[in-house]
């Protein structure tokens, strides 16, 4: 048995000094997530939601998902010798989780605070300008919504 504990550290101390170079990517979607986890978490308690395990379990897989992607991605790019554009292409995929993830948040907060309130109002106007009002111009964005939206011939 203390062979395999062995063998496991020395597996997870290799993976980790792999991933070393995008280290400050995977500590920022870890505070992402437990940011996204706690908010929505106090959310459903402070509207008198029920807990769900099953909703804070596809969290979890959701979240170790993205975090197998994102060290992939890396790790091929490492294996293949192109190391920076695969530092590149974790970055663009910590943005897009920063948007999607930051917009879920700032939802969640604004459900926990009062609507009088001047916090409210901030969380409402920066949920506002995330919730694409800014954005919708950008036509990947568009077409990605108009293909969530059912229109897959566009592909």
């Amino acid at each position: 048995m203390d062979s395999l504990r062995l063998v496991a550290a020395s597996l997870l101390a290799n993976i980790a000094g792999l991933l070393f170079p995008i280290r400050n990517d995977i500590f920022g979607l870890v505070l992402l997530f437990t940011v996204n986890f706690a908010v929505g978490v106090l959310a459903d308690v402070c509207n008198r939601r029920e807990w769900s395990f099953r909703k804070a379990f596809c969290f979890f897989r959701d979240a170790a998902i993205y975090f197998v992607m994102v060290a992939s991605i890396y790790l091929l790019g490492h294996l293949k010798g192109e190391e920076q554009t695969a530092v590149h292409c974790v970055s663009f995929m910590i943005y897009v989780a920063i948007y999607f993830y930051g917009t879920n948040i700032l939802r969640n907060a604004r459900m926990i605070t009062g609507e009088r309130s001047t916090l409210f109002r901030v969380l409402d106007f920066l949920y506002y300008l995330f919730s694409l009002r800014v954005l919708e111009k950008s036509s990947w964005l568009k077409e990605y919504f108009d293909y969530e939206k059912g229109d897959k011939n566009m592909v």
